[in-house]
């Protein structure tokens, strides 16, 4: 993903958006940054995305990295991606707002693994 695309992505954040991290993640829940509340974007070998994620859990600062976790324990959900960025919330997010911000953002790049979209506000 090219870094302007990432900033746009941030902008969709608004005042949620914890920090900027544009940078090209591994899939891995070790490669995962500290958010408790976060929407993540999973592309493929060729850079086309393949899924946009989100994840609310205020009580657990490595709360996205569970998430991820878990999402590659099914490998047929994730045997595709092959980088994530990562879009980090602020811990008191609402959870309807970052649904929402990860439905913009999944409408924005429009994924080719619709299988769960998040609610677009």
């Amino acid at each position: 993903m090219k870094k302007g695309t990432y900033m746009a992505l941030a902008d969709l954040c608004g005042p949620y958006l914890l920090r900027p991290m544009p940078e090209r993640l591994m899939p891995a829940s070790e490669a995962m940054p500290p958010a408790s509340c976060a929407v993540y974007v999973a592309v493929d070998e060729r850079g086309a995305v393949c899924y946009v994620g989100s994840v609310s859990r205020p009580s657990d600062e490595q709360g996205l990295s569970s998430h991820v976790a878990e999402y590659l324990a099914d490998l047929p959900k994730t045997e595709k991606w092959a980088a994530v960025y990562a879009l980090p919330l602020r811990p008191d997010t609402p959870e309807p707002e970052v649904r929402r911000i990860g439905g913009d953002i999944a409408g924005w790049l429009l994924p080719y693994d619709r299988e769960r979209w998040p609610q677009a506000g």
